[in-house]
């Protein structure tokens, strides 16, 4: 296992994992327009996103959140680092700290409007509407909440690079941390020939225990090149 900064994990050695991740990205090949897999193919992904998407809206009992974020990875609307580039999401932060709840939901928004996955976004919008007793709306950001988490938790344990969580953008990893409620006290990407994956050294502020979790991030990386090379 080889072990890297972030820094210079993404600064310089993308060429060097262009292998693993031609094998472990699930992006169909790209073909010229009216070829079997062209738009056609595109506008179908997109809208069985848009489909489950109504029903997360809807706040179904039935929705597989599993199918929701893979049909989110798999549309045109998916954005790899979804997280620090999402507009409004400093701001929804910014507000939670200042207590202005009602400037918060307005940030909440925004971020929303772009990208109604935002793990992040629905976590300060349970905290917002929770402190505005706003309970309808506090519903919907926690129904969002457990699904997202739910399906998270449900692709491995985290405790090793066999095992590791699958998470799908930035803000979806780091609202998970954050949920967990622990301190991360270093980060580094590391690889096998399987994955690409995040490391975590955390710390759990109840018991003291610190240990690794493992996030599995290919295809995060994948379609991060796949958009580059565009």
């Amino acid at each position: 296992m080889a072990t890297l900064s972030l820094k210079f994990m993404r600064a310089s050695a993308l060429l060097g994992l262009c292998a693993i991740l031609a094998a472990c990205s699930t992006t169909p090949a790209r073909q010229a327009d009216g070829q079997q897999g062209g738009p056609q193919l595109r506008q179908a992904e997109v809208s069985e996103y848009r489909r489950l998407l109504a029903e997360a809206q809807r706040l179904s009992f039935t929705l597989d959140f599993n199918a929701l974020r893979r049909a989110f990875v798999e549309s045109a609307e998916y954005n790899p680092y979804g997280g620090g580039k999402l507009e409004g999401l400093a701001e929804a932060y910014g507000s939670v700290e200042s207590a202005e709840f009602g400037k918060c939901l307005q940030h909440v928004d925004q971020v929303l409007a772009s990208n109604y996955m935002s793990l992040e976004a629905h976590m300060i919008g349970v905290v917002c509407s929770g402190r505005s007793a706003n309970l309808e709306r506090e519903d919907i950001h926690r129904y969002m909440v457990e699904g997202l988490m739910d399906s998270i938790e449900s692709s491995g344990d985290g405790r090793s690079q066999d095992s590791a969580y699958h998470t799908i953008s930035t803000s979806e990893l780091r609202g998970f941390v954050r949920l967990k409620g622990l301190q991360v006290l270093n980060q580094s990407i590391v690889y096998d020939q399987r994955g690409i994956y995040d490391k975590m050294q955390v710390r759990d502020p109840e018991s003291g225990d610190e240990y690794a979790l493992f996030f599995n991030v290919s295809q995060q990386f994948a379609h991060g090149l796949d958009s580059a090379a565009e």
